[in-house]
């Protein structure tokens, strides 16, 4: 059950995308754009259906919230330069206001709107401390938000604001050094889940599908087992089938979750993880079982 918190959160990932459509008309809209793509793969397949509506309530559903930290990411990025300029700028006799426009008129990114968005709030009418408060909640950013906290408190106590947004910004860019640091040393395991869980098991597992069908087919033709040895193994084997089946995408959403974790630090990725992997693992899966078959259809 979606609370109206998180509609009220949902919607400022959709405001990243510049989508201005209630949240629940949103996800309704996305839940039945998902069945509709469902159905209509249910017409080839059960499998496919299943599939095709997975993919597209998780991916319509999670684009905004991908694009919307995607968003956070490059004002991370940009952060600390636009922080420098506005302590320079101050260094050299400006006001805090004045060194706040000179960011709008620099290439930062989504960080000159977000700014733009905070003296927009000035202009009419709002103090610094609210403007500032607007711009925290429009980021969801720790580090931004750390920054907006001390800013305010600088301007209430008047300590010098410009010595203390120089520190904060050689302190943000350490931060930044060390998310990328992470995302490079992180590669070579997410190279190794991503092949592990949508490649190799789906792969083996297809194998291990056709070659026990095919063995089953060995024992009717052959007439090694009797007809109620034959019914009791296909009961088994369809069984072993859909263990199969539900095995991979609990195993794939596995490793989406801890990717999300290890390389974006927040499990909410998953989202845009899980449809790629399991997308991919049940192609291999698919492709396997046909490459197999043709080789043993010969053999029956």
């Amino acid at each position: 059950m979606l609370t109206s918190k998180r509609l009220e959160r949902y919607q400022v990932f959709l405001l990243g995308l510049k989508i201005k459509v209630p949240a629940k008309v949103w996800i309704l809209l996305i839940f039945f754009l998902s069945l509709i793509l469902g159905v209509l793969g249910f017409l080839i397949d059960v499998k496919i259906g299943i599939l095709l509506f997975v993919n597209g309530l998780v991916l319509g559903l999670g684009l905004p919230m991908y694009v919307y930290y995607k968003k956070i990411r490059t004002i991370e990025r940009y952060w600390p330069e636009a922080l420098k300029l506005i302590a320079d700028t101050m260094k050299a006799g400006s006001s805090f206001d004045y060194a706040l426009r000179e960011v709008t008129s620099a290439d930062f990114g989504p960080v000159s709107f977000e700014i733009s968005e905070a003296i927009r709030r000035l202009e009419m009418g709002d103090t610094m401390h609210v403007a500032l408060s607007y711009l925290s909640l429009r980021i969801e950013s720790k580090i931004v938000r750390r920054t907006v906290t001390l800013i305010q408190e600088s301007l209430r106590s008047g300590a010098q604001l410009a010595d203390v947004l120089e520190e904060i910004a050689n302190d943000t860019k350490q931060l930044y050094r060390i998310k990328k640091e992470r995302h490079t040393k992180t590669m070579l395991q997410t190279i190794f889940i991503v092949a592990a869980s949508a490649v190799i098991a789906p792969f083996i597992f297809g194998m291990t599908r056709v070659i026990t069908g095919f063995l089953t087919d060995i024992a009717a033709t052959t007439g090694i087992a009797t007809a109620e040895a034959l019914e009791v193994s296909l009961v088994t084997q369809n069984r072993i089938f859909l263990f199969l089946d539900i095995y991979i995408v609990i195993e794939i959403f596995a490793a989406s979750a801890m990717i999300s974790v290890m390389r974006e630090g927040d499990l909410s990725f998953v989202v845009i993880f899980f449809p790629v992997l399991v997308t991919l693992g049940y192609i291999i899966y698919f492709l396997s079982q046909v490459v197999l078959n043709l080789m043993l259809s010969g053999l029956v």
